[in-house]
C-alpha cells in the first residue's frame, strides 16, 4: 500500500449553476455526467487551479465562489486516489459554454447545461451528491464546507 508510485491527486469538481442548469461534462461513450475540473498542478492554489481547468474546458473565465463538498475517491483496483474539492463559482459565458468539446479526450467528452430538476433522471457521478446538491441549492448553499467521504 506504500508504494512509491502510489499519489494522492487533489481535484477540483466545479459547480457552476446559471438559469436553474447545472454546467456538467458528458461521456458520449459511457453515457454519463460528472462535474467539470481535474488534478490540481504542482504549485498551484485551489483558486488558480478552478480558473485554469475552467479555461481548458470552457474558454471561460471563473469566479471562485466557497468550497462547498470534499470527498474522497479511492479505488485501488484501478490505482486512483483522489481528493475532490467541490467548488461553486461562476463562469462569465453561458450559451457559448454548449458543447464545448474537451480536448483530452478526443471528441468523446463535451460541455452541457442540465437542467437542476432534470439531474435525477440522468447518470451523474458521483450519484449521491445530486440529492445533497438539488437541496443545498434550495436552501442557498448556506452551511459550512462538507465532508462526504467515499461516496458514489
Amino acid at each position: 500500500m506504500n508504494d512509491i508510485n502510489n499519489k494522492i491527486k487533489p481535484r477540483v469538481r466545479l459547480i457552476i449553476i446559471k438559469k436553474g442548469k447545472v454546467l456538467m461534462s458528458y461521456v458520449k461513450d459511457e453515457n454519463f455526467y460528472f462535474f467539470i475540473g481535474g488534478k490540481m498542478e504542482y504549485g498551484e492554489t485551489i483558486k488558480e487551479a478552478c480558473i485554469r481547468e475552467v479555461q481548458e474546458e470552457c474558454k471561460a473565465n471563473f469566479k471562485f465562489e466557497k468550497i462547498l463538498y470534499i470527498r474522497d475517491y479511492i479505488k485501488p483496483e484501478i490505482n486512483d486516489h483522489s481528493l475532490e474539492l467541490y467548488i461553486k463559482g461562476d463562469i462569465d459565458k453561458f450559451n457559448e459554454v454548449e458543447g464545448v468539446l474537451d480536448k483530452e479526450f478526443n471528441g468523446n467528452h463535451w460541455q452541457t447545461w442540465v437542467d437542476i430538476n432534470k439531474l435525477k433522471n440522468l447518470d451523474i457521478r458521483p450519484k449521491k451528491l445530486v440529492t445533497v446538491l438539488i437541496k443545498d441549492h434550495k436552501n442557498g448553499f448556506k452551511f459550512p464546507t462538507s465532508y462526504l467521504g467515499e461516496i458514489d
